[in-house]
């Protein structure tokens, strides 16, 4: 079975953004990631000052998300806005998965 692909996108904002970033966030996986193929969740963390956020999304495979980023990510409006709050992307794979002890 293969491992999920991790795409970690991370910003460093004024925490006067943080609202129109987070709906920016939202709007964009319930309009155009979620009926996405292979797109499997995404996760918004922030800290408690609101100046960065952290959207952890999880896909089936790189081929997919790659896709997805060249296909819809590219073009997408809404996209494009949250390329204004200059995010950095990092990806990973699963290496091992720890559960919690009994």
């Amino acid at each position: 079975m293969k491992k999920p692909y991790y795409v970690i996108v991370s910003f460093e904002i004024d925490p006067k953004q943080f609202s129109n970033l987070i709906e920016l966030i939202k709007s964009f996986f319930e309009k155009e990631v979620s009926t996405c193929p292979g797109f499997i969740s995404s996760r918004i963390l922030s800290n408690e000052d609101q100046n960065k956020v952290v959207n952890y999304a999880t896909w089936e495979s790189k081929e997919k998300f790659e896709k997805f980023a060249n296909e819809v990510a590219a073009t997408s409006k809404i996209s494009l806005e949250i390329a204004e709050f200059n995010p950095i992307r990092e990806t990973f794979y699963e290496y091992e998965y720890l559960a919690k002890s009994e």
